[in-house]
This record gives C-alpha cells, structure tokens and sequence, in this order.
C-alpha cells in the first residue's frame, strides 16, 4: 500500500541536535503535498510553539500537540480533537513536583503555559517548548484554570521524577517520560495514537498509509496505528522495541535519509 502520511516526533526525532529542522524542510513539504503526500507533526510540545515553528517555512503539516491534546490540520487553524481538563484534577502530582528538588511544573493549556517560578535558571531551557508561558508562584494561582497536562522539567527526568511521579499513574492517569528532562502526566485517554487515528480518519487514509517515527516513551502509542514503525537509532530502547525499521540518528538527519527511497519513487 502507498505511504500517503508521514509523520514524525520532533525532539530526537525531526530536529537534529541543535534543534533544527531538516534544510529545505517547507520545500519539501510542500513538494510532498502536491504528490498527495502529507506530512503531520506528533510531538509533546505546544500548540503555539510548533505554529510558530512551521510558519515562517510556510511547510504544510499537520500538527498533533501536547501528546495528542490538541491537532490542527496544515493550513487551518480549527482544532478537531482537543482534551482539556480541570487543574485541579493534577493537585497532587503539581505538589509532588514542587517537592521534588530541581523540578519545574508547567501545566500547559490550550493557548498558553503556566510555568512554576521556582527555578527561573531552567526558563530558557523550558522556552524551548513553550512560545506563549507565564510565569506562577503558587499553586492556588493555576489550579482553577483548563489544561490537557501537566509537564514537569528536570535536568535529570529519569533519576530525580520518574520515582517520585511513577506511582500516580493509574486507569484515569498516564504518566509519561518523554524525553530526558521531561515527565508528562495527563488523562490516560490522551495519547498521540488517539489523534494520528483521528487525523487519518480527517483525511481519508488507513493506517497502511502511515509512516511513523519517533525516539521516546511518549511515541509508543503511535507505533500501534502505521504500518510502518520507524526508531530513530538515538531511540529509547523501549521504543525500538516496538518498531519495525530503524532510522539513522536524528543528528544525521535520519528521517530524510530513511525516507530517500520512498521520495525517489515519487
């Protein structure tokens, strides 16, 4: 069957190691486009950031953020799949991560960020995900507020926050590491596999018109719904795991060069 969709993470994964998109990446896009292909993003940071990323190149993708949170299909500005949820329903998480020596919590909503003002040495590193954030001192300052997650910054994610946020996870709640200074806790109905279905359904594909690549846990749940599975060689192992192919490393800008034989043919 004939890859009609291709879709990528972007940390890891798209972006090489100075966080780059590929060269000529609108182009290409919309090169692809016009051979019926279409490109979508699938990636955990928000909304605003990846528009405001994608726009000056003019590249047509589709975007899927904050996990599979919030979509929009390339060219419009009309979400079809979004998933907030009260702050209060994270509380608990909010305050196990302020407890937690080094963390930053960030509870990301629709339209803007709220950024926990302890650490103000980690808001360049945090701005890289976030184009619109303000910043909060208290809890009781965001927790009435609509968020599709609560992402939690650590230099040191896997050691210092996976241990203290592991235990939350349950039936109603999914706890993600998603990179190596990001956790990610939000509804467990909330996944990328969940809006890369929702995006094919949008354009009329199947699954076996998908390719997909990703490098974190956070990108598992999409490996269920291509027909082609791709890790990056930079990968988590356990999302090599689950894939069929491996790509070359996202510092050698391996999504390109897994996908030479594919743009050669059409």
């Amino acid at each position: 069957m004939q890859i009609r969709l291709i879709v990528t993470d972007m940390d890891g994964t798209l972006l090489d190691g100075a966080r780059r998109l590929p060269p000529h990446f609108g182009a290409l896009t919309r090169a692809l486009a016009r051979r019926g292909v279409a490109w979508a993003i699938a990636s955990g940071r928000q909304l605003a950031n990846l528009q405001a990323q994608f726009a000056p190149i003019g590249a047509e993708v589709d975007i899927i953020a904050e996990n599979g949170a919030l979509a929009l299909v390339a060219g419009e500005a009309v979400p079809f799949f979004e998933d907030l949820t009260p702050a209060f329903f994270f509380e608990p998480v909010v305050r196990a991560a302020l407890g937690t020596p080094g963390a930053t919590p960030v509870l990301c909503g629709a339209a803007c960020a709220w950024v926990a003002d302890a650490h103000p040495e980690d808001w360049e590193a945090i701005g890289w995900y976030f184009a619109r954030r303000e910043p909060w001192h208290a809890p009781d300052e965001v927790l009435g507020r609509q968020v599709c997650k609560v992402a939690v910054f650590h230099p040191h994610a896997a050691e210092a926050l996976y241990p203290r946020l592991a235990p939350f996870a349950d039936d109603a709640l999914r706890v993600i590491l998603s990179g190596p200074q990001w956790m990610d806790v939000q509804p467990a109905r909330i996944d990328k596999a969940n809006a890369l279905r929702a995006l094919l359904r949008r354009r009329g594909l199947v699954p076996g018109q998908a390719i997909v690549f990703g490098d974190y846990l956070n990108d598992v749940g999409m490996m269920g719904v291509g027909a082609r599975t791709v890790a990056m060689a930079n990968a988590h192992p356990d999302l090599r795991a689950v894939c069929r192919e491996v790509a070359p490393p996202n510092t050698e800008h391996g999504v390109l060069r897994h996908l030479r034989p594919l743009l050669r043919a059409l």
